[in-house]
């Protein structure tokens, strides 16, 4: 097995789907005049693509657990290639929507996958580092889609927003058919659930799609009655669940710190981190005023040091455990926040702090997101590892996706409330979230701190046993 190029091949995987993600925000404005649609319709080729992945991580996880992590990820990349070709040859925009659903549903079985893929073919002496290459190839193509998306616009005809990434998406599926192994156990496994051994949760698993997809939806539109389908439908969910002797998604396993924990720290991370990605492009390009590429260039700073300090936290997971790793992670990106709340709200002269807090926010991220993963991993079953991986992505897109509605909410209502647009407090606007978020830093080490009581603890049972 060739470990590099099986790591290679889920990396452009994580990369172009993330990429495709913010490829097409700059041309939402093109598309309405294109397709002569409305704006509100039109926004749904960028909502309706989260939405539709986010709806369906678990699931797709679920199914590689049941049949096998190779064959979904890789027919995944098949789905993703051939929609996104398609896409270029939408003739109106409803077709255009049915293919880039199309599309999402590729991209969530690959993202479902990938880090059961990494759990169960690598040693675990190599796995957070593997984890952190991942990491630092979503910040990259999640950073990366907008500014290729502006150039496209700019230069080319706006097909080439779906076929930009195309060639890369072939050359990652001809690596995952051929460097991701496959194992007989899996289609073992597979076999023994189509027999009924191991039955797969129908039920269980609509409820969850339709909660998921209610909670994106109503984020995104900011509709109350979403809100309220989400809860009915978690709620219902939880409790069909409890009852189930073969459960769509292990609840009772969450009781566990490790995992719950885990995965909540992943959710807030991302939300934190988005909020301020999406949000201080507006102040750059208005009060700070930068022009775009030089804005481009400030915000590079993130991925640019997620992509160092990722692999590197990864590697010294694997060496040193991830506990300590996960702290220094979470402290740097509070006081990230803390840096960037005191920004004073006047000119370029405060680049260095925006800096130094984009800094901070992207080495904090990457010492805290791939040991973090491979914490979560380490606690998970192996017979749950598929649905756990999908969990660990779902927390990313939908912390993503309430991040970006809190930075682009907050912008907003700063823009709408002021009466002057060349004098509108964007940082300001800002800050009631950053405060929030410093607080919600201290409820994350809370949990780190309970995750690893417990961890002691349940070390010292196992101690007084031997």
């Amino acid at each position: 097995m060739n470990r590099f190029l099986m790591m290679t091949a889920i990396c452009l995987g994580a990369f172009v789907s993330h990429f495709t993600a913010g490829v097409i925000n700059v041309s939402l404005p093109q598309f309405v005049d294109l397709f002569h649609s409305d704006l509100a319709v039109v926004q749904w080729i960028t909502t309706g693509y989260l939405l539709v992945i986010a709806s369906l991580l678990p699931l797709m996880g679920k199914l590689g657990d049941r049949y096998s992590h190779r064959s979904i990820h890789n027919t995944g990349y098949v789905v993703f290639a051939l929609s996104s070709i398609l896409i270029a040859f939408s003739p109106n925009i409803a077709i255009m929507l049915i293919l880039r659903a199309v599309q999402a549903v590729g991209a969530s079985m690959f993202q479902a996958t990938n880090i059961a893929i990494i759990a169960i073919y690598l040693p675990k002496e190599q796995r957070g580092r593997a984890l952190g290459i991942v990491s630092t190839a979503v910040a990259l193509g999640a950073m990366s889609g907008p500014v290729a998306g502006g150039f496209i616009a700019e230069w080319l005809e706006w097909q080439w927003l779906f076929l930009v990434h195309v060639p890369v998406s072939l050359i990652a599926t001809l690596l995952a058919f051929h460097y991701i192994p496959f194992r007989k156990k899996d289609s073992l496994a597979g076999r023994e659930s189509v027999t009924g051994k191991v039955p797969l949760d129908r039920f269980g698993a609509i409820l969850f799609i339709i909660s998921i997809a209610a909670i994106i939806y109503a984020i995104s539109a900011a509709q109350l009655v979403g809100f309220i389908i989400a809860l009915t439908g978690f709620t219902a969910f939880v409790l069909w669940e409890l009852r189930q002797s073969s459960p769509f998604l292990p609840i009772r396993l969450f009781r566990t710190l490790s995992l719950s924990g885990g995965l909540l720290i992943s959710m807030m991370s991302f939300m934190m981190a988005n909020t301020v990605l999406v949000a201080l492009p507006f102040y750059l390009t208005g009060k700070a005023g930068f022009s775009p590429s030089i804005s481009g260039y400030i915000m590079a700073i993130y991925p640019i040091l997620l992509g160092i300090a990722g692999p590197v936290a990864g590697g010294w997971s694997d060496r040193y455990g991830s506990s300590r790793l996960m702290l220094l992670g979470i402290l740097g990106m509070g006081l990230s926040l803390i840096v960037l709340a005191l920004v004073p709200d006047q000119t370029q002269a405060n680049v260095l702090m925006l800096l130094g807090s984009l800094s901070l926010l992207g080495i904090g991220m990457g010492l805290l997101s791939a040991p973090n993963n491979s914490f979560i991993m380490h606690y998970a079953p192996k017979e749950h590892t598929g649905s756990i991986g999908g969990m660990i992505a779902l927390t990313r897109n939908l912390g993503m996706v309430i991040g970006a509605a809190l930075g682009l909410g907050a912008m907003k209502n700063a823009t709408a409330s002021s009466i002057d647009q060349e004098h509108v407090s964007l940082l300001a606007a800002l800050r009631p979230v950053l405060g929030g978020y410093i607080l919600i830093t201290v409820c994350l080490l809370v949990i780190l701190g309970l995750n690893l009581l417990q961890v002691a603890r349940r070390q010292q049972a196992v101690d007084r046993q031997l």
